[in-house]
């Protein structure tokens, strides 16, 4: 899984310079970037859940798995609206008052802001599901969900050397659908293997949100 997603991304990259320039692959690295930082913080989110559900396994406890991953999927809904409510519009203060951005992108750049801000959120929401998944060990359907996020990253480069329209928006746009769908995929996956997912049970437990 690993060596086939750097391949993929050591080929993306070169393609995807070649065909936004480097004045709209600077743009969208400096830009874009909130997403590359919750993907890397993703997996240490996930294991933060993954911990509380592994010991609820452990005890055989299957009503308190439904509440600990239901109230982590509120929490990551908490986290998200925090992050579109807090860092969308200082984001966007910033890109439009202090980065050194050329004029006829500085609107381009504020699109890939927001898209990049609803890729990051979609990314907090499937961490519930993805700590679900390795603690149950499937470990398989993990891996082959990454690797078909892969496949479907590498299908917007060709996508967009075909595209007719600003290739800077449109890939921010693809790549907010690829996570879209991605999420979708493990979702459904969740709700149909694992009893703890099927459903989320909202309530309040100030000590299990703590």
């Amino acid at each position: 899984r690993m060596l086939f997603l750097m391949f993929i991304s050591f080929f993306t990259s070169r393609i995807l310079l070649r065909e936004l320039g480097v004045e709209d692959y600077g743009i969208y690295n400096v830009v874009g970037s909130v997403v590359a930082i919750f993907s890397s913080i993703q997996g240490l989110l996930a294991s933060s859940t993954q911990r509380f559900l592994n010991y609820e396994h452990g005890k055989g406890n299957s009503s308190q798995l439904n509440k600990i991953f239901s109230m982590s999927v509120l929490i990551h809904v908490g986290l998200s609206l925090l992050f579109l409510i807090v860092i969308l519009p200082i984001g966007l203060w910033i890109i439009n008052n202090y980065l050194v951005i050329p004029t006829n992108r500085i609107n381009a750049a504020n699109w890939v802001f927001v898209f990049s801000i609803f890729s990051a959120i979609i990314t907090i929401m499937t961490v519930p599901y993805n700590a679900v998944i390795i603690a149950n060990e499937k470990m398989s359907a993990f891996a082959y969900i990454s690797i078909l996020d892969g496949l479907l990253r590498l299908g917007i480069i060709f996508l967009l050397i075909h595209t007719a329209f600003d290739q800077l928006i449109t890939y921010a746009v693809l790549l907010f659908g690829v996570g879209f769908l991605v999420r979708i995929v493990n979702m459904l996956y969740c709700k149909k293997n694992f009893q703890e997912a099927k459903r989320v049970t909202f309530f309040w437990d100030k000590e299990l949100l703590k």
